[in-house]
């Protein structure tokens, strides 16, 4: 079996200019300081330059090009993390973050070499995430796996860089310090295409929903909801399963909300007026206006908002300041006032 790691450890690569924070290419255990700025994704090798306003761009220079080797032992021994660092690679963006790393899926390549794992082809570095890797990790980038990590290795149903049964903690370091369980599965969550890594199975798997079993996936709950076993967790968060525990709505902001999917990053992505909402059925999100939005009212579909032209009756119906407000009501129904809703006659 693969080793799983819920208490991971966290360097930082942090090394502050004046009015930015850059995140340079250099030997790592995982991306703890640059996830809390809201650099996430899964390469080894940030190349990213956080911005005054928060927004992103690549390192001047291109760092990336002579990077230095990875030292024995920095990870946790599986393919991925401990394979050589790429030469002569180009600091590119990942599209599901905005971030920016060396050598990574789209990075302009000549040889395999120049890739951060995965393979050259086309002129191209490939195996970022949903990208058919063969059964073989040497086809997926950087932390990202295409298998389960058992021994021997066993190829997963989706057969995909980062899919759904991939190996996803090859970023643990056995040198370092601990850390909680709710940052370790933060981290963790970079390396799968679902944004979730099971914390005790190890695996990339998909969300769960409203009153599944999270017994064996404390934070696994979809948006807007919270596994019950996270309310009463101490300050290290869940570190073993809770027998019975389900997931629930979220009551409220708590330290538990912070191993939702990466809300810093999807903040840098949208403008300030507008909220990082997923799209049902694909991979990534749209920015949406909440206050305003008709479909989607007061907040993501994902985490409860309204869709005002569902509502029973309603003829016309807008989204003003984050409420549904009924205008006209379809024939058959009237506007009842202390309801605020169109009733049937």
């Amino acid at each position: 079996m693969h080793a799983t790691f819920a208490l991971a450890a966290l360097a930082s690569v942090a090394s502050v200019a004046t009015a930015q924070k850059q995140f340079v290419p250099q030997e790592i255990t995982t991306l703890t300081a640059a996830f809390a700025a809201g650099v996430n994704g899964y390469g080894r090798f940030p190349c990213t330059q956080v911005n005054g306003d928060g927004s992103f761009s690549p390192l001047p220079n291109n760092p990336c090009a002579n990077l230095q080797p990875i030292a024995g032992g920095s990870y946790d021994g599986f393919d991925g993390g401990n394979r050589p660092a790429p030469t002569g690679a180009q600091c590119v963006q990942q599209a599901e973050t905005g971030a920016y790393f060396c050598g990574i899926a789209g990075a302009a390549c000549t040889t395999d070499s120049n890739c951060d794992n995965g393979v050259c082809s086309g002129g191209v570095c490939t195996g970022g995430f949903d990208e058919s890797c063969g059964g073989d990790n040497a086809n997926c980038e950087g932390f990202l796996f295409c298998t389960n990590g058992d021994f021997p290795p066993a190829t997963t149903a989706s057969n995909t860089c980062g899919g759904v049964g991939s190996y996803c903690q090859s970023a643990y370091s056995p040198a370092s310090s601990s850390s909680n369980a709710t940052d370790a599965n933060l981290i963790y969550n970079q390396y799968c295409a679902s944004s979730y890594c099971s914390l005790f199975d190890g695996v990339c798997k998909n969300r769960l929903g409203r009153g599944v079993n999270c017994e064996n996936d404390p934070y696994g709950c979809d948006d807007g909801l919270e596994c019950s076993s996270l309310r009463t967790a101490g300050p290290d968060g869940v570190t073993e399963p809770v027998p019975g525990a389900v997931c629930l709505v979220e009551v409220g902001p708590s330290q538990r909300a912070r191993s939702r999917r990466a809300d810093i990053t999807r903040r840098n992505l949208c403008p300030a007026s507008h909220t990082a909402c997923t799209v049902e059925g694909a991979k990534g999100f749209e920015c949406i206006d909440v206050s305003s939005n008709i479909e989607q009212c007061g907040a993501c579909a994902s985490a409860g908002g309204v869709d005002c032209t569902a509502i029973e009756g309603v003829a016309a119906v807008g989204c003003v300041a984050g409420v549904c407000e009924i205008w006209s009501c379809e024939d058959g129904f009237s506007f009842d006032a202390d309801k605020a809703a169109c009733v049937a006659l």
